[in-house]
C-alpha cells in the first residue's frame, strides 16, 4: 500500500514521569512544541500509460529541520486499469538545504541530492511485491501568491485522570510550486497544492493513573 507521507514538522517530544506521594498515582507529562517554518506541495503528473503523484514537506524548526518526499506511479493499461506501480519515499532530517522568507512568505527553495529513500515495488492488486533502498534528488522553488492568512488558538480539555493544553499562533500563505524530484519535471500546471508557512505551537498533556 501507498505510504502516507508523515504530514507534520519537526517536533519536540518529551515525556516526564512526575511521581508524588506513594499513596497517589504518578502522573506522566508529554510535551510537544514546534517554532519554525514549513512549506508543502503537491503534484499530480499523467500520461497515457501512468499517472504519478509527488508529494513534498519541509520545515526547519528550533529542534531541527525535516524533510519527507513521497512519489508513486501508478501504470494503466489502454483502458486505465491499474496494473501495478512503484512508491518511492523518504523522511530525512539532513543532507538537504532548505530557505524561506519569513517576514511575507513570498518564496522559498528546497534542494538535496542523493537522499536515502526506499522505493518499493507494487502488483496489480497493490500487494507489495518488495522493497529496495534507493536514493532521491529533490529540487523545488515556492513562491507565494495572494493575501497571509494569521490564526492565534489557544485550548484546554480536561477528564478525569487526562488534562490537555494547546496553542498555535502561525501564518499560512497559498503558493505556487515547480521543482524537479526522482527525475521528474512538476510544472504550475501539475500543482495540486502548495503553500509556505510559520508556526509557534504546542502541547502539554498530564495523564494520571493506569490508563497512561
Amino acid at each position: 500500500m501507498r505510504r502516507a507521507l508523515i504530514g507534520l514538522a519537526v517536533t519536540a517530544f518529551t515525556v516526564v514521569a512526575l511521581a508524588g506521594p506513594a499513596s497517589a498515582a504518578s502522573a506522566q507529562v508529554m510535551r510537544f512544541s514546534f517554532h519554525g517554518t514549513v512549506a508543502n506541495a503537491s503534484w499530480s503528473a499523467s500520461s497515457a500509460t501512468s499517472l504519478t503523484d509527488t508529494s513534498v514537506h519541509v520545515s526547519e524548526s528550533l529542534q531541527g529541520s525535516d524533510l519527507s518526499v513521497e512519489q508513486f506511479t501508478a501504470n494503466r493499461d489502454a483502458n486505465g486499469n491499474f496494473t501495478g506501480g512503484t512508491d518511492t519515499f523518504t523522511d530525512v532530517t539532513g543532507g538537504f538545504s532548505f530557505g524561506i522568507e519569513q517576514a511575507l512568505l513570498t518564496s522559498a527553495s528546497l534542494s538535496g541530492s542523493g537522499l536515502p529513500a526506499t522505493a518499493c515495488t507494487l502488483d496489480a492488486d497493490f500487494r507489495v511485491i518488495g522493497c529496495s533502498a534507493t536514493t532521491i534528488d529533490v529540487t523545488v522553488a515556492w513562491t507565494g501568491q495572494g493575501p497571509i492568512s494569521r490564526s492565534v488558538f489557544n485550548d484546554h480539555f480536561a477528564s478525569d485522570g487526562f488534562n490537555e493544553t494547546d496553542h498555535f499562533n502561525g501564518t499560512d500563505r497559498a503558493a505556487t510550486a515547480t521543482g524537479i524530484v526522482g527525475g521528474l519535471a512538476l510544472s504550475a500546471s501539475e500543482l495540486q497544492f502548495a503553500n509556505l508557512g510559520t508556526e509557534n505551537s504546542g502541547t502539554v498533556t498530564i495523564c494520571i493513573g493506569t490508563g497512561c
